[in-house]
């Protein structure tokens, strides 16, 4: 533990900095964070809207939302740094995680601790994906523990945070024996119920914001291709369903030891068809480049980078980039990402 300590001191400084530098610059998802936090504030529901667009998961990271704005009020910081450090803490903890998962290896936690995609989507993009993927690391940790109803538990925090992680549940349900499963669901099923009963919600407005959530359409890879074919909502929503089934059935006939390898290649599969997207889902693939070792990791990292810097420089004032710009970075990625899957996951000894 004393050999993570300097590790811990520079990465928390270097987010805290990135943090601090970044606050003036507002992006929707900051916006979010504020509005929601004050309806909760308030004691006003907030489904289905603005929660169709603001908060499209289970009720329960808003109150992290009201809470990081109640503290803002009080101490008159920023309630984005608040949450940005907040989920820097988060990170810390992955890389705790990571370094287990790793063998130990000093030199693979150095770097994954100070990789740039990280710090720029936790730190300078302030989304809170490093929450639900550090419960994902945890319960993957867990495993060799075979600590199963723990393992459920966080796996369903991690659902209730952000929905789309269940398409990675399959791998532990085929690991944990089923007596174990139903503590997936205590989570989502409890914030349901204490946020109806307290905020006078109906089950209809909450499931119909989970059942819609898909990301930003039409700006990355599959979705790009079908937004060309068809904008018709059915042909969107058909397309939904058939990815989601066939993830789901992918994994059930995946046979591979590692559960790291595993869950790597369906995150992969799930950029290469994903209808929707966002540019904070890149934030999954990092810790499972550093835990599986994949050729030329560092070059397609460089690419992850550069699109992302891309796409953030949109957001400053008076920028010469373009919103056209950040598209074509991306629509140039995806086609890089199926290569790099066909290489070294199809076929990775050829």
């Amino acid at each position: 533990m004393r050999k993570l300590i300097p590790i811990f001191i520079l990465t928390f400084l270097l987010y805290l900095a990135v943090s601090y530098i970044s606050t003036p610059i507002t992006n929707f998802d900051a916006q979010s964070y504020s509005q929601i936090g004050a309806l909760t504030l308030k004691g006003i529901n907030i489904y289905p809207d603005p929660a169709i667009s603001r908060h499209p998961y289970f009720p329960f990271f808003l109150y992290l939302e009201a809470g990081a704005l109640l503290i803002s009020q009080l101490i008159h910081i920023p309630q984005i740094l608040i949450l940005k450090c907040f989920f820097s803490l988060f990170h810390l903890a992955s890389i705790y995680i990571v370094f287990h998962l790793s063998k130990k290896s000093l030199r693979t936690t150095w770097i994954y601790a100070l990789n740039p995609i990280s710090l720029l989507i936790i730190a300078f993009h302030g989304q809170f994906d490093i929450i639900p993927l550090f419960l994902i690391l945890f319960s993957i940790f867990l495993l060799k523990q075979k600590k199963y109803a723990s393992i459920m538990f966080y796996l369903g925090i991690a659902f209730t945070l952000k929905t789309w992680p269940i398409l990675f549940i399959i791998p532990f349900l085929k690991r944990t024996p089923r007596k174990y499963w139903l503590w997936f669901i205590f989570p989502p099923i409890l914030t349901i119920i204490v946020y109806s009963l307290f905020f006078q919600a109906s089950l209809f407005s909450l499931v119909r914001v989970f059942a819609v959530y898909q990301g930003v359409g039409g700006i990355w890879g599959f979705g790009k291709v079908l937004s060309l074919i068809s904008t018709n909502k059915i042909v969107l929503f058909v397309s939904k369903i058939v990815f989601v089934g066939g993830l789901f059935f992918y994994s059930m006939k995946q046979k591979k030891k590692l559960i790291v390898e595993e869950l790597f290649e369906i995150m992969f599969l799930f950029f290469i068809f994903t209808p929707g997207f966002g540019l904070q889902w890149f934030l999954w693939l990092i810790p499972f480049f550093f835990l599986t070792k994949k050729p030329y990791m560092y070059i397609f990292m460089a690419a992850i980078t550069i699109c992302l810097c891309v796409s953030y420089l949109t957001w400053f004032p008076m920028t010469t980039v373009t919103t056209q710009m950040a598209y074509l970075a991306l629509l140039l990625l995806w086609p890089v990402l199926i290569l790099y899957y066909g290489l070294f996951f199809l076929f990775p000894k050829s």
